[in-house]
């Protein structure tokens, strides 16, 4: 099961379907809800846009149960702003699942209604200024839950315009956290901080001389 995750505007569609193929998952069924939509709108066109999104994610929630049902693999991917994922991604693991999680990051959050404009001029799907900065928060909430749970992790900062995806920390089988660019996006470093505290450092005893 991979889950590539991240506000609205990131740019994870372009950057995940080839990311992931370089590391040899080329036969991952995707799933994607606003995809799911446009193909929708060709079947109904007069459809109203909030009916259409609503059955474009029961459709792909479904079929995400369906493949952890079938041991599928397969690959979703979402702004992460709810936690209807999180039962999904426990009934996987108990079904023999490992989890990727991909999560490409924006900040600060007035980038992501910024980027989405962008992508509108281009023949993209539109969200609300309010909502985007407001699902940004979400989806970094949800990240913290999502990360430690993951048996591979990659996140990456998209700030950026026009420039690559910047790998910003990985983790991978258990091991430590990997932190490669700490500072370069406060948003994914509060949410890595919440999903890997810090251990307390201990001090030795003190011996009092007599």
């Amino acid at each position: 099961m991979w889950i590539v995750a991240g506000p609205n505007g990131a740019g994870k569609s372009s950057f995940a379907g080839d990311f992931l193929a370089d590391l040899g998952h080329r036969n991952l069924v995707k799933l994607n809800a606003d995809e799911r939509t446009l193909e929708l709108r060709k079947t109904f066109p007069d459809a109203p846009q909030d009916e259409l999104n609503l059955k474009a994610a029961i459709e792909i929630d479904a079929e995400v149960a369906a493949c952890i049902k079938s041991r599928v693999s397969f690959v979703v991917e979402t702004v992460l702003s709810s936690a209807k994922y999180q039962d999904d991604l426990l009934a996987a693991k108990e079904n023999g699942f490992n989890f990727g999680f991909v999560y490409v990051s924006l900040h600060p959050p007035e980038l992501s209604p910024r980027r989405v404009s962008e992508r509108v001029k281009k023949g993209g799907h539109a969200v609300d200024h309010d909502t985007a900065v407001k699902r940004h928060r979400k989806s970094h909430e949800q990240f913290s839950w999502f990360a430690p749970h993951a048996d591979i992790l990659m996140v990456f900062d998209n700030s950026v315009k026009d420039g690559d995806p910047v790998l910003v920390a990985s983790r991978a089988n258990g091991k430590a956290l990997k932190y490669l660019r700490r500072g370069r996006n406060p948003s994914v470093d509060a949410a890595l901080d919440t999903a890997f505290p810090p251990k307390p450092t201990i001090s030795p005893p003190r011996l009092d001389r007599g």
